[in-house]
Order: C-alpha cells, then structure tokens, then sequence
C-alpha cells in the first residue's frame, strides 16, 4: 500500500479553488485561474491561481501543460515549486498561436505534478560513453 502524503493549501481570496483530479491515479492535480487575463499571440502571462501550497518535507512540484491547453498552442514555462516556497502559485502561460487566448476565472489552466526531492552529490569527473553518446534533437527519429 502507498503511504498517502498530505499537500496543504492556503486560499488567498474568495475565487481560488483547491486542486482536483479528473479521475483517480491521475499524476497530476488540475491547477485552477484565480482571475482573467487576454493573452495575446507570441505574448506570455502570468496567471494567479489564488493559493499557495506545502509540500511535505523533501517534496516539491513542477508545473505543466494540460493537453487540452496544450492543443491549443497554450503552453506554460518555468514551472518548479520548491518545497521552501509559500508564495502564490502562478502559472507563466504562453500563446503560441496566431488569435488572442481568454483565460477566465475558474478554467484549468495548467496541472501540478508532485515530486520527490533527492540531494544528490555532484562531483567533477570524466563520465562513460554510451550507446546513444552525444545524440541529441532528433536522433532517435520520428
């Protein structure tokens, strides 16, 4: 059985609303609009979601597209949520399509994903070389 953590959530006003899974075993915890914004084309905003969150110690989270979001050419940027941070949460949308995007208050805007906090000792060394080596953008075809 998996030990069931406890994120805390602090309100910051009256339109914020709690994360929520569509289905159950969802990674990700649907992140909601705590106001409106017009995102023009090429432009990018960032958009209140109305509460700030605690991660249990050595956790924090990252923030990423919803598909539907996503469908749309609306993509979100610079997304980690350090366990440390109480600030609210805002969410760095972008439009990257060719008409103005209206977000409302209360739309789905993007998903937090929780994940574990690992301290790892970095060391300078040389490093093994790998089948893959240095084959990077596209290497591995479509």
């Amino acid at each position: 059985m998996t030990e069931q953590k406890l994120l805390k959530i602090r309100k910051l006003n009256n339109l914020a609303k709690l994360p929520t899974r569509a289905y159950k075993g969802d990674l990700g915890y649907d992140l909601y609009s705590a106001e409106r914004h017009v995102i023009n084309p090429s432009e990018q905003k960032a958009v209140g979601t109305g509460i700030s969150v605690e991660f249990p110690e050595r956790w924090g989270g990252v923030i990423k597209d919803r598909s539907s979001m996503a469908s749309k050419r609306i993509y979100t940027s610079a997304g980690v949520i350090d366990n440390g941070y109480r600030g609210e949460v805002k969410v760095l949308l972008r439009n990257d399509s060719k008409t103005a995007f209206v977000v409302e208050t209360g739309d789905k805007i993007a998903q937090l994903i929780p994940i574990p906090v690992i301290d790892w000792e970095i060391t300078e060394t040389d490093i093994q070389d790998s089948d893959r080596n240095t084959n990077g953008f596209g290497s591995s075809g479509k």
